[in-house]
């Protein structure tokens, strides 16, 4: 076929273009991949609380910012797209450019009540819980006035108020997958609701179990299921297996008490650890591992177990005091904080513990106690904060061996101040926290040249 000089300039021009758009492409991809952001709480669906990012070798401060107004921080932060999210206990929601501390806006739910819920951003939306209402905001301050205002925010969605009595604020942390918003609240319902649009659920979901049966922890997602565990009543723990398109209930598993914890999937598995109570309950302070399909796939993978023949229990750890520390894991190794002071780390198939860190428990019966924050994993290292106040490193794996990480194995640690609730993240490089006197820290490297 006979092409003339039109037509192979055009052939030309289009290579030319195509090379073009693919370089420019690549190059977008490098930019992206060149840092790790922490979008939602545990980073991701799975709630693995591991990132890919590189994460501080010592504890260099690169900034530290004292929010205005701010009080305790319980909700932990998200990084996304440069910039940092965090619900604080005065009920309001700010976001600081994660590079330099910068405050940039904050929306106020006027509440008063404190917002445990840890935000999650996907696109240029803000997902978060507080009393009563799921909020989903802009990224961006569309007027620059450093506030989101009522008639900014792109939907808001009010849950039912609690079935047994305790505070209508909603504690659990959103997660967002296919347009769809997943989270449990204080009226005994899950909810799935549209993410774009907002304002109705797409399916909704009661779980008549007890009396104040509320969700407490976060979902976590995978496969076309969401898990959600409730319990804020002695002995009402739950962990539920949705489907993640309808709502039905698949299975569901009695985590013998309270149950603040959220779940984790690693392969076939799910995690979840009950939270005893400090005020009273059965006492049963378990770690469990579970079939994420429980007895519908018609294999028993480990112990026998009754429950209603509708979950599959592989193995169970005795943590001997309550977790409020949602379990982490990678490469096979699970961690978590328990209030007896302990970081643990156990082997995820059978169970068996592989080291213990302890830092600084409290006595007995002052509350809080122990490790209330969860462990991030980054870069061959386990993050948390303790009571004391203290961010510590860890090395992922012991040392010498000996089934203890000692002082002098502790990478790094540093003294942030107040109780140590807040968990920790790493994003692009970077960690960060929140303390009790409404401070956000920000660790790197103190190499100007690995700015993230």
């Amino acid at each position: 076929m006979h092409m003339g000089f039109v037509g192979l300039r055009g052939v030309i021009l289009a290579q030319l273009l195509f090379c073009c758009a693919a370089q420019e492409r690549n190059e977008s991809m490098s930019a992206s991949n060149s840092g790790e952001g922490w979008p939602m709480f545990r980073h991701d669906l799975k709630r693995t609380g591991h990132s890919a990012s590189k994460a501080p070798d010592s504890a260099f401060v690169r900034w530290e910012s004292k929010v205005p107004r701010a009080a305790k921080f319980w909700s932990s932060p998200c990084v996304a797209g440069g910039k940092l999210y965090i619900g604080n206990n005065n009920g309001n929601l700010y976001c600081l450019d994660a590079r330099t501390g910068k405050h940039l806006w904050t929306f106020f739910t006027d509440t008063g009540q404190p917002i445990f819920s840890s935000p999650a951003v996907h696109g240029n939306v803000v997902y978060f819980a507080s009393y009563e209402v799921i909020y989903a905001l802009p990224t961006l301050d569309p007027n620059e006035d450093g506030e989101i205002a009522r008639d900014e925010i792109r939907w808001s969605f009010r849950v039912g108020k609690s079935t047994g009595g305790v505070n209508n604020v909603i504690a659990g942390s959103p997660a967002i997958n296919a347009g769809k918003f997943f989270l449990g609240a204080v009226d005994q319902y899950f909810y799935c609701i549209d993410a774009v649009k907002g304002g109705e659920p797409i399916w909704e979901t009661y779980t008549p179990y007890r009396g104040q049966h509320a969700f407490s922890s976060s979902p976590a997602l995978d496969h076309g299921r969401v898990f959600a565990a409730t319990g804020n009543q002695s002995g009402s723990g739950r962990l539920y297996c949705f489907n993640e398109a309808s709502g039905k209930v698949l299975w569901d598993f009695d985590l013998d008490d309270i149950t603040f914890t959220s779940p984790v999937i690693d392969g076939d598995r799910v995690f979840i650890a009950n939270s005893g109570d400090w005020i009273g309950g059965n006492h049963q302070y378990r770690l469990y591992c579970l079939d994420v399909d429980g007895f519908l796939d018609g294999t028993d993978d480990g112990v026998a177990d009754d429950r209603d023949g509708n979950a599959d229990l592989v193995w169970s750890f005795d943590t001997k005091d309550y977790v409020y520390s949602s379990p982490s894991i990678h490469q096979g190794r699970l961690y978590f904080g328990c209030a007896n002071g302990m970081l643990t780390c156990l082997n995820a198939t059978n169970g068996k513990k592989t080291w213990v860190y302890p830092s600084s428990p409290r006595a007995k019966y002052t509350q809080p106690r122990g490790i209330l924050s969860s462990p991030a994993i980054a870069d061959g290292k386990v993050f948390f904060c303790s009571i004391e106040g203290k961010v510590i490193a860890l090395p992922e794996t012991d040392p010498d061996g000996d089934g203890t990480i000692s002082a002098r194995e502790v990478i790094w640690s540093y003294p942030i101040g107040g109780d140590g609730v807040c968990s920790p993240i790493i994003a692009d490089g970077c960690l960060y926290v929140g303390n009790h006197q409404g401070t956000i820290f920000c660790f790197g490297s103190n190499n100007p040249s690995q700015e993230p």
